[in-house]
This record gives structure tokens, C-alpha cells and sequence, in this order.
């Protein structure tokens, strides 16, 4: 072996071995209201246009949640058509409002895909003012700017028999959870948000594990 391919192969072992799959909490922020809905009945809504992704995180949540002694439950259960149903409502957010609390549910979960961000090295933007990006967000959409569908299949990459790759590039997605208390007037219903971010992910299993956990633990 030549010096110049030793220190080829030490550059290219090096990049493999520092590659590796990470899921943290990124940033989070809480109301002085958000004590206050640990009591309520919380509906958690994975946003997705895939069934089976919304109900591997719907209830893996309200798994969590109930450990904690929260009654949560899973939209895809409770309301199997709620799209549906709420498309014969007027396009306000009382309106929704009104009706979930009908259905005796007065917190709610969201969680989503925010962002996906390419970089060549492992500089991450930084987030702050959570708050005032999100008071003016309609409180429970499924819209078509919502960009959940460009999230990878990650059960396709679990497989541990392939050849580890060398990445030029990071790939980090941005997950967030927002947590509303409809009790509260309509100003001051968004209790609490956390950002997840999720780097390079190898498994799928991993990142619904480490997510929905970091999103209860906010409920500790």
C-alpha cells in the first residue's frame, strides 16, 4: 500500500465512522399555561399522507403519554375520517375547535416535518423565537404546504447486511411537535413546541423511539 492510498484510506474510514445517525432535541419552549394540560384529554395527530407512518407515531406517543398517566389518544382511532368530517366545517379555527371538544378532547398534539436541510458539514441553523413563528399558524391543517411526503421510507435503510456508504453529505430533518390547550382563549392555546432534529438516520425504529420520547418528556 502506498502512502498516498494509506492516507486515502484513513480520510475515507475516518468520514464512515464519524457518519453516524443522530436524534436530539433541538429546541423546545413552554407557556406558563402548559402545566395545565397534563390534565386534559389530549388527541395526538401525526401529519402525513402515509396511514401507516401516522399511526406508528400517533400511537407510540400515546403510549408514552399514558405511561405518564396522560389520557391520550390516537386521531387515526378516534376519528378514523376526521379529514372528512372536517371538511364540511367552515375553514376557521373555532370551528374545528368546537368540534373536537365535542368529542370531549381539549388538547391536542401536532406533529410534523418542518424542514429538511442538506449541508456539507455539520453547521445547523439555529432556531429561536419559537413563540412568535408559531402564534400566527392555523392550529390544525392538512394543507398542501405541508412537506411531511419528502421524508424517507426509513425502514428501507434498517437493512444492516449493506456495505457501510461514505456520505458527502448530511442530511438533517427538522420534526417538531406542537401542543395546544383548547381550553384556553383562542391567543393563548399554544402551550408548548418542541423541535426535534434528526441527522443521517439509519433506523427507522430508532428515530420514532427517540422522537416520541423527547416529545413526552416535555410532559415531565
Amino acid at each position: 500500500m502506498t502512502k498516498q492510498t494509506y492516507v486515502l484510506f484513513i480520510v475515507l474510514l475516518l468520514m464512515i465512522t464519524s457518519s453516524c445517525s443522530t436524534v436530539k432535541l433541538m429546541d423546545s419552549w413552554k407557556s406558563e399555561n402548559f402545566q395545565g394540560v397534563k390534565n386534559k384529554r389530549v388527541l395526538i395527530a401525526a401529519k402525513s399522507p402515509d396511514l401507516d407512518i401516522r399511526k406508528s407515531y400517533e400511537n407510540k406517543i400515546v403510549g408514552y403519554l399514558r405511561d405518564l398517566n396522560i389520557d391520550a389518544l390516537a386521531i387515526h382511532e378516534l376519528f378514523p375520517d376526521f379529514e372528512s368530517r372536517v371538511k364540511n366545517l367552515k375553514s376557521e379555527q373555532a370551528d374545528i375547535v368546537q368540534f373536537l371538544k365535542s368529542k370531549g378532547i381539549t388538547g391536542v398534539i401536532v406533529t410534523s416535518l418542518k424542514n429538511t436541510i442538506e449541508t456539507t458539514n455539520a453547521d445547523i441553523p439555529v432556531t429561536t423565537n419559537i413563540p412568535m413563528e408559531y402564534k400566527k399558524r392555523f392550529f390544525i391543517s392538512f394543507n398542501s404546504g405541508d412537506t411531511l411526503h419528502a421524508l424517507p421510507r426509513l425502514d428501507a435503510q434498517d437493512n444492516r447486511n449493506e456495505a457501510p456508504r461514505v456520505e458527502l453529505k448530511t442530511t438533517t430533518y427538522i420534526l417538531e411537535a406542537v401542543i395546544y390547550d383548547l381550553t384556553l382563549e383562542k391567543e393563548k392555546q399554544l402551550v408548548g413546541v418542541s423541535l426535534v432534529e434528526v441527522t443521517d438516520p439509519r433506523s427507522a425504529k430508532k428515530v420514532l423511539n427517540k422522537f416520541s420520547k423527547l416529545v413526552t418528556n416535555q410532559f415531565n
